[in-house]
């Protein structure tokens, strides 16, 4: 019973010795990969592969430095930077993005609430005429306009990867497939 008590003593010292380091690094890589990611992290180079056909291609993305995917995108022929989420149900276009490419206007009503990472936002339902990621192209594809101020960055989602014959995650790549 008194060497369990000497080790547990032991092990909370320990514990306070070494955890406020540990903590401190956990809460340096946490703050550097929100910075990251709100700042827009440098998009990956699109490898395209000679695995294309007619009817679409063959796309591969590696992981920033905080595990994410993001790439340029081409909406109804504009590029703009995008981060690959699985967990959007939709592609989920900026506000000042969608105004570029003509999709909304000031006097839009954004009347869906939709539940993001940040909490709830407002959004208008849209369709993209095109939607090009490398060598892979899809039509008519769903999206949604998050309100003014509300999405840092757009978000490649479920209504684009799904209609893909595959898309995969391996050791830091996300490989994409029509």
């Amino acid at each position: 019973m008194f060497r369990f008590l000497v080790l547990t003593a032991l092990g909370f010292f320990a514990l306070s010795v070494y955890a406020p380091d540990v903590a401190q690094d956990l809460m340096r890589r946490g703050r550097d990969a929100f910075i990251a990611f709100q700042q827009g992290s440098e998009p990956a180079q699109v490898e395209n592969s000679e695995k294309s056909n007619d009817a679409g291609g063959y796309v591969r993305i590696r992981s920033d430095r905080s595990g994410h995917y993001v790439t340029d995108v081409d909406f109804n022929g504009r590029r703009f930077r995008a981060i690959v989420d699985t967990g959007a149900t939709l592609i989920a276009l900026r506000y000042e993005d969608a105004r570029a490419l003509g999709l909304v206007t000031p006097s839009d009503r954004f009347d869906i609430k939709v539940n993001t990472a940040n909490g709830t936002a407002r959004a208008k339902r849209v369709q993209l005429r095109s939607v090009r990621l490398g060598s892979i192209q899809l039509e008519n594809v769903d999206a949604m306009v998050l309100d003014e101020g509300a999405l840092g960055q757009n978000l490649l989602g479920m209504s684009f990867l799904r209609r893909l014959a595959r898309f995969e995650f391996k050791k830091g790549v996300l490989e994409l497939e029509r």
